[in-house]
């Protein structure tokens, strides 16, 4: 006999199958004994029925493997983007500032698939153990995977600047365009900011409206012992909605309340014995509302707030850090701290470890804490200032091998000349060489300072991403005004040096056969025999060399008498800066020498300057015509012609020298900057308002405040109000809920606190805590104020020192002319010897025995102080963009380079932000040295007058009890 058992009410739309043939055909079951049989249904109903599993199958698949994972990357990036640039707007930012999206011109960009990259190169013997681990087989899925020889972006190298030749070429603007695109560093700030939205996210969900719920389908078999009866058992349930995971929806409130609403679903069939079928409905729902501990706004919502505020302070902070980031790229300032994740931890999400204590949760683990380090960098070094770092340091210590070309462009103009008189006997060979040792030392100088400039490029190419093999090459304008000597001048001087050097030696391309360890007797002889051998042809080859370095010393004139006319040009803004510096109390203090800052030695030295150009002139266009009669007359007797022409292009070097003084006196007295009017309360009180990490530091004190009430929460008594309440099926239809077969249940949980210990601990230290943020707030403070006070000293100093040195090169410049006209002087004629004797003519030819040590001297003096005079411009600069920075007013457009103010700092007090912090003192309530400031001062809130302490008081700190004075007596006023 076969059993049967009709399909009921609840299976049809159920995801129950156990057939597998059309309507009117027969299904398989189980029957009792693990014997099958035949059951008949109804058309209709069967056909209804495989209608409804194949959609519960369908939507089974659909929701088995979940959604894709380009879908849950999609979706996270329009979330946490949108969260980021609501608070970036609301700061007065544009959306869509901050994008972790690489450019896909970056080397960091991954032209592979986000979700299913190729696996990069791997060490072949750790990945022997992907396929094979301890004799066991891995995953064949890493054989199918694909695979990339790269692990950066193949293409990147294409897309970096280059000029015609193809050399990657960067300017200052190039440089920091080219740091954003592919800093590692930058990339890990925007990615922190991006987890710390995706926090926020985690957070806000937690008060969302949460769905949950799960399904299962099992047959169960028992044999008889096991079921207890004969037959054994045969039991087949569906759960549409599993009782441990049933369909539910969990909800959060603001005060602590969880509402939870849920419903739950099984269907059985025993196949054992007797046809049974049983359904089971339950529709319930649970609140808990905590009155005390637990509950409370303040409580419930802390950790939504600190994630908003802390995102809302790391979007202001990735502003911050972007500011520092242009200042490291071009000055090498550290860029200070960025955007700091304080959830997250251990690969969670939101704040699920926030303990309420220690900023993050973890002791001090992702808290927003202050800066302890302060920016001290750029106080001088010696008589000028300290060497600047980052891109504007490339292009200082380019400048400073540009001026020891031009200082060995002077020395071995000098060498020739004291080789000169050497030969005409009035010099002697020990001075000759000591020119000579003092131009090898400057040549080994020279590429000392060559192979640390390649070391610091590397450096900063490493920095900032780029590989140190790349060729790369710095080019900015920037100090191009501190070419004091023109390098083409500076190579003409060289030219013409090797030019007289084949002259005394030899004909064009030959050198004296000595050796250095011969001694000079047999090495002047070897010279004079070379001189012998002077040709013909030989004559023809320098005249046509000295043709060319006659006209390249014409270009080299025009280009001093521009130079004349750009300091013309400059001459009003040279005078008001001296007489705003003459002004100063710190220059009257220094004892300056008024000469100095005067303006009537400028015009003066101007004057000097145009009529020193004007002979200069006048000798070049003797000494070209000198040299032309010497081309159109080479039928001379070459030892003749020889020497006529080395006295030609020696007079020619002397005057280069001497141009190239004037064209160095001429840019040295064009050379300025913009001064910095601003005092230390104005700085502190612009800093107060525009710096987005003080911002930050206020709101990072109220965060430890907050903590206090959160905290002081787990110390009362649980009491809770629960209310709850059900509906189940009175039948085997499982949607036939009756309130007949319900239950309401109502009341109050309460639970004292007889245990608080560790909540006890927390709650101590979070009142610690508090008191250490208010330290630390008010020495982050401080830190501020010191370092505005610093850049300001620094920049002062810098306006003093800079027309210090200015005068020192202009010092340097004159012992230069000096000792270069002691080579010039002619010989004196001897008195005679004896009473009524003749005076002998050129008798008296011996130069001091100092004049080499002299120039050598002076030529180096003048390479130390343009290099110092460089510094202190170059260290101006730097200082004026770190003051710009600890301002906050710094402003970049959307490349990342600075934009230059249009107005003075100054005016910035003219236009605070309207929302002033109510804080005591206040920065800008600080008396102000003007009365004209007096008007920009914004009104302050009056400071309540707090109850007195029932403590007794303190003596004053400069009194002792009794009276006596314990600190020393003020030092009397400097004179």
């Amino acid at each position: 006999m076969m059993n049967s058992f009709s399909v009921p009410p609840c299976l049809r739309g159920s995801s129950f199958s156990c057939g597998n043939g059309p309507a009117g055909t027969a299904g398989l079951f189980v029957q009792p004994g693990g014997t099958t049989g035949l059951c008949h249904w109804q058309a209709d109903t069967a056909g209804l029925f495989w209608r409804r599993c194949t959609c519960g199958l369908l939507l089974l698949l659909v929701f088995l493997p979940g959604c894709t994972r380009p879908h849950y990357r999609r979706q996270a990036d329009r979330e946490v983007n949108c969260i980021i640039d609501n608070k970036t707007v609301a700061l007065g930012g544009a959306p869509g500032t901050f994008r972790i999206d690489v450019d896909p011109k970056s080397r960091m960009f991954d032209p592979n698939s986000p979700d299913c990259p190729p696996m990069p190169p791997d060490d072949p013997i750790s990945h022997q153990l992907m396929h094979c681990v301890d004799c066991k087989p891995g995953a064949p899925c890493w054989k199918h995977m694909g695979k990339t020889p790269y692990v950066e972006n193949p293409s990147w190298l294409e897309h970096l600047p280059r000029d015609a030749a193809g050399n990657v070429v960067l300017d200052l603007t190039g440089a920091v365009q080219v740091a954003l695109l592919e800093s590692p560093q930058y990339q890990q700030q925007l990615e922190t900011l991006y987890l710390s939205g995706l926090d926020v996210t985690f957070e806000r969900f937690r008060f969302d409206s949460q769905f949950f719920g799960g399904s299962s389908v099992f047959f169960t078999s028992e044999g008889p012992i096991r079921a207890g009866k004969a037959g054994g058992s045969s039991v087949f349930e569906v759960n549409p909605s599993r009782p441990d995971n049933r369909f539910r929806v969990e909800k959060l409130t603001a005060t602590g309340g969880e509402i939870v609403v849920g419903f739950a679903n099984s269907l059985m069939w025993q196949f054992a014995g007797p046809d049974d079928y049983s359904s089971s409905t339950i529709l319930d729902f649970n609140l808990i509302q905590p009155l005390l501990r637990a509950g409370g706004r303040a409580r419930v919502l802390e950790r939504l707030t600190i994630s908003e505020r802390a995102l809302l302070s790391n979007v202001r902070q990735m502003e911050h850090y972007q500011r520092g980031f242009y200042l490291n790229v071009v000055t090498g300032r550290d860029p200070g701290q960025g955007p700091n994740r304080r959830g997250g931890f251990f690969g969670g999400s939101g704040l699920e470890g926030f303990s309420g204590v220690g900023v993050g949760g973890f002791g001090r683990v992702g808290g927003v804490g202050f800066n302890q380090q302060g920016q001290v960098f750029g106080f001088t070094g010696g008589a000028g200032a300290q060497q600047a770092g980052g891109y504007i340091g490339l292009l200082q210590t380019a400048q400073v091998i540009r001026n020891q070309y031009s200082n060995i462009a002077g020395l071995g103009d000098s060498l020739e000349q004291l080789q000169a008189a050497y030969e005409a006997g009035r010099i002697d060979r020990f001075q000759v060489d000591l020119a000579r040792q003092a131009l090898y030392n400057a040549q080994s100088q020279l590429l000392n300072n060559e192979n640390q400039y390649a070391d610091g490029l590397d450096n900063f190419k490493l920095l900032h991403g780029l590989p140190p093999s790349l060729d790369l090459k710095v080019a900015d304008p920037l100090l191009d005004h501190f070419n004091l000597l023109d390098p083409d001048l500076a190579q003409l001087q060289i030219r013409l040096t090797d030019q007289l050097t084949e002259l005394r030696e030899g004909g064009a391309g030959d050198s004296p056969k000595g050796v250095p360890d011969e001694p000079a007797a047999k090495q002047d002889a070897e010279r004079e025999e070379i001189r012998r051998a002077f040709t013909a042809a030989d004559i023809e080859t320098f005249v046509k060399r000295g043709t060319e370095i006659r006209r390249a010393s014409q270009t080299q004139l025009a280009v001093a008498q521009l130079d004349l006319a750009r300091l013309k040009a400059a001459l009003p803004a040279r005078r008001a800066f001296l007489e705003r510096l003459a002004g100063r109390a710190e220059t009257k203090k220094a004892n300056i020498d008024p000469e100095l800052l005067s303006v009537e030695r400028l015009d003066q030295r101007f004057a000097d300057t145009t009529q020193e150009y004007v002979t200069l002139e006048q000798q070049l266009a003797a000494i070209w015509a000198r040299f032309d009669e010497l081309a159109s007359a080479q039928d001379t007797a070459t030892t003749n012609f020889r020497n006529e022409l080395i006295s030609v292009l020696n007079r020619l070097s002397g005057s280069l020298l001497e141009l190239s003084l004037l064209q160095a006196r001429a840019r040295l007295d064009a050379i300025t900057f913009d001064p910095v009017d601003l005092n230390d309360r104005e700085a502190y009180c612009i800093a107060s308002r525009y710096r987005r990490d003080w911002m930050n530091a206020r709101a990072s004190v109220v965060d430890a405040w907050r903590l206090i009430q959160f905290n002081a929460n787990f110390l009362e008594s649980d009491f809770d109000l629960v209310f709850s309440g059900d509906l189940r099926n009175a039948s085997d239809n499982p949607f036939d809920l009756r309130g007949s077969n319900g239950r309401l249940r109502a009341g109050l949980q309460f639970d004292p606190p007889i245990t608080r210990l560790a909540e006890r601990n927390t709650y101590r230290q979070s009142l610690i805590e508090y008191q250490q943020a208010k330290r630390q707030y008010y020495q982050f403070r401080d830190r501020v104020e010191r370092d505005l006070r610093g850049s300001l000293r620094q920049l002062k100093l810098d306006d003093l020192n800079f027309e210090l040195r200015r005068a020192a090169v202009h010092v340097a410049i004159t012992q230069v002319d000096l000792a270069r006209l002691r080579l010039s002087e002619p010989a004196r004629p001897v008195q005679a010897s004896a009473p009524g004797q003749p005076t002998q003519p050129g008798g008296q030819s011996q130069f001091g025995d100092t004049v080499a040590r002299d120039l050598v001297n002076a030529l180096i003096d003048l390479l130390n102080v343009q290099n110092d005079f460089l510094s202190v411009w170059v260290d101006h600069e730097v200082q004026t963009l770190n003051l710009d920075f600890q301002l906050g007013t710094m402003e970049l457009d959307g490349r990342g380079i600075r934009i230059p103010h249009q107005e003075p700092l100054r005016t910035f007090l003219t236009k605070l932000p309207d929302h002033a912090p109510c804080e005591e003192p206040d920065a800008c309530a600080l008396p102000y040295e003007n009365e004209a400031d007096e008007g920009q001062r914004e009104p302050q809130p009056t400071a309540v007058d707090l109850p007195p302490l029932d403590v007794p008081m303190l003596p004053e700190p400069n009194r002792h009890p009794t009276g006596a004075d314990l600190l020393p007596p003020p030092l009397p006023p400097n004179n």
